[in-house]
Parts: C-alpha cells; structure tokens; sequence
C-alpha cells in the first residue's frame, strides 16, 4: 500500500510540474555589461523610441546615430527599420555611456533589441542614418564612423543620392578634402560638412582637428552641433 501511494505522488508530480510558470526570457548572448532591459511601446523616428521600465514610460534618443526627419528622404524608411527591429511589446536592452539624458530632457541609451542586436549600430551601417558623436558619449563612436564609411561606399540609402518615397529634402553627401595625417577624423571644408558627416565638435588643448576650422567667438569649441 505504502509504494502505491509513493508512486501515485510521483505520477501526480510528473502531471503537475508542467503547468508550473516559466521562468523569464533569457538576455540573448553577447550583451554588454551594464544592460537592462525595457518593454518597447511606440517608435516615434527613426532614433527616438518609448520604453516601458519599472512602470514608467520613459523617451529614448538612440545615442551615435541620427536618421532623417520628418518631411526629409528616407524619414519614413528609417523609421520602418527601426519598428522591425524594435517590435512593439518585445523586449529591448539599454546601455548608458557618460551622459544619461539630452537638452530635451530624453534617456540616453544604445539599444539592443530581443535577438541581441545592436540597433543603433545596425542603423549607421545599413544606411537609414549617419553616425553622430554627442559629447561625452563616445562608447561606440569609432566603430560607428567605420559602418558609415562602409555604408557610404556601398552608396546604401542616405548614401545613394536618390529619395525613397515621401521625402522632398535629399540627404546632403559632403565631398572631404585630404586627412590631416595628425588627426583621426576626416578634413571638412566647413564645419557645417563636418557636422552633416556626424563630426564635431573639437575642443582646444584636445582635438587635434580644432586648429583645421575657425573658432569665431573664441570659446575653445568649433563645429559645434
């Protein structure tokens, strides 16, 4: 009797182990230390999304890119990629770097999607946006120029010299003038090239690229965004 009734609470175990919850999505592998995670709630652009975190819906800017604006070519192409890659309700990871917020009050963050994707690297080098350093976050910055000079040679989107459906303002490709052996980013003829590029600003006592551009209120910053 006593092993019957033994092996019917090893039955009803088996039966009932497997309606028990299960556990949380794992983090997808290769995730920078220092993630946490989100709930995707609305894409606004191409580089602004809305997260739910703790409750809060907090606004992100993705940090080191900027894609088109409204009314601009390929504005409703970049925002399309984004949507696909950050699918409303799934779970998205963000890192911060040295700034945790923008002028306009909005969480910095780099942004990987479900699958481990680096979203806004993914951007730059597909050619739904330009690389763009906003001082002091810089983590990524490097790598993000090389995808965009990949992406410029491969004349992908923005690069292309053409306008995708809904946009009446073309992208602007400036043309640079030879390096500066004794810097590390392109020479611009202007600032305004520079910026467009996703470069600057330079600081001086520290960028070798200050002395390339003129500094006109003498503030020790040029090419200022």
């Amino acid at each position: 009797m006593r092993l019957r009734a033994a092996a019917l609470t090893v039955a009803a175990a088996a039966v009932v182990s497997p309606t028990l919850a299960s556990p949380a999505a794992a983090a997808p592998p290769g995730l920078p230390k220092g993630t946490v995670s989100a709930k995707i709630v609305k894409i606004v652009d191409g580089d602004t999304i809305d997260v739910r975190r703790g409750g809060k819906v907090i606004r992100v800017r993705l940090l080191e890119v900027d894609t088109p604006e409204r009314g601009q070519c390929w504005f409703k192409t970049a925002t399309a990629r984004t949507a696909s890659l950050l699918r409303l309700g799934s779970t998205t990871y963000l890192l911060r770097d040295k700034e945790p917020k923008d002028r306009y009050g909005r969480s910095l963050f780099y942004v990987f999607n479900s699958k481990g994707v680096h979203v806004n690297r993914n951007l730059v080098r597909y050619g739904y946006g330009k690389a763009a350093l906003y001082m002091p976050n810089d983590k990524y910055i490097r790598i993000m120029r090389a995808e965009e000079a990949k992406a410029k040679r491969e004349k992908l989107r923005i690069w292309s010299s053409r306008c995708d459906t809904g946009g009446t303002t073309p992208t602007p490709t400036p043309t640079p003038t030879p390096s500066n052996p004794s810097g590390t980013d392109p020479r611009y003829r202007t600032c305004g090239d520079a910026n467009a590029a996703g470069y600057g600003p330079y600081y001086r006592g520290r960028d070798p690229e200050y002395a390339w551009y003129q500094d006109r209120d003498g503030d020790g910053v040029v090419c200022e965004r």
